[in-house]
């Protein structure tokens, strides 16, 4: 039995199904939300319901489970809230595996993460990786770029923006910042593969794509695959943030959240090399993988929908 936190999350919904084609019994660990939370259909699965504070709840969610794939759901607009308490749940969930026996456990973390950092986000994933760290588990950390794939809240957004704005599309400057995008099904078939890798116990390990990018290059590819000509205007960052800032207090899910300052801040790149080293495939090109984004879609009536916080 494999034990999954935030499943209902693009990358956690990806791996369900994954594990569900690879035969694996599945038990999604759902945290208490005001909104709807949507788990793959059609998936035989088990469900708990616990908050990730509760360590009884959490003890007894963890019966017969074998190993833990702890992620955290970054697009979900209740993100911030579960930034504030991330670092301590990862902890409470390290404790509870420890008590119980579970030895397993698999963290997705972010690249950049670093408890010193002057970013919340990147701060918070550090803060998570040392209890991690801390633990006698059998751990393996994965820090991973920016993922992207069907449902992801980045190049559906920006298909969204540039088909609801004309002739212009206004990103942020990036400055140097440098991007890996990683396809979701290289993500996942990284994190089923970790599971099952003994050698990779107690690693932390970088994930990226096969290609650097700049921000202003990512959205000329996303834009090709679309078909639409859009001339890019970069927008300086403190009116980016005070826009985002309204979008914050106007709209129901921004599109262009606050956090995403901290990875253009930042950035998202490591070593090209990094997958083919430790999981021996080379993982997709960006370009090739932008199917999702092609043919007809309702892309406004998305937008909309997106906003108001809809799935």
């Amino acid at each position: 039995m494999i034990l999954i936190t935030n499943a209902t999350g693009f990358i956690g919904r990806a791996v369900v199904r994954q594990l569900a084609v690879e035969q694996y019994e599945v038990r999604c660990l759902l945290q208490p939300s005001r909104r709807e939370q949507r788990l793959p259909k059609g998936i035989p699965l088990s469900v708990v319901a616990a908050s990730l504070n509760d360590l009884p709840a959490l003890r007894t969610a963890m019966q017969d489970v074998m190993a833990i794939i702890h992620l955290m759901s970054e697009e979900d607009p209740e993100q911030e809230l579960a930034l504030l308490t991330h670092a301590q749940d990862t902890a409470n969930l390290v404790e509870a595996a420890h008590e119980v026996g579970v030895r397993r456990f698999i963290y997705l973390s972010r690249l950049g993460a670093n408890r010193a950092s002057a970013y919340p986000l990147f701060r918070v994933r550090g803060e998570a990786e040392a209890a991690v760290r801390a633990s006698d588990l059998d751990w393996t950390i994965l820090q991973a770029t920016v993922t992207y794939g069907p449902e992801d809240a980045f190049t559906n957004v920006l298909a969204m923006l540039s088909k609801v704005i004309p002739f212009v599309l206004p990103i942020p400057e990036g400055g140097l910042a440098r991007f890996q995008p990683l396809w979701i099904a290289d993500l996942v078939r990284c994190i089923l593969m970790a599971l099952n890798r003994d050698d990779l116990a107690g690693q932390t390990i970088p994930l990226g794509g096969p290609e650097h990018f700049t921000l202003e290059q990512l959205v000329t590819q996303v834009l090709l695959a679309l078909r639409v000509r859009r001339r890019l205007v970069r927008v300086r960052t403190p009116l980016a943030k005070f826009m985002s800032a309204l979008g914050d207090l106007f709209l129901f899910r921004n599109p262009v959240p606050p956090w995403w300052f901290d990875v253009l801040a930042v950035g998202s790149a490591t070593e090209l090399g990094s997958i083919p080293r430790y999981f021996g495939f080379e993982p997709g090109r960006f370009a090739e993988c932008l199917d999702h984004l092609r043919g007809k879609h309702p892309w406004r009536r998305n937008l909309l929908r997106f906003v108001l916080g809809y799935r």
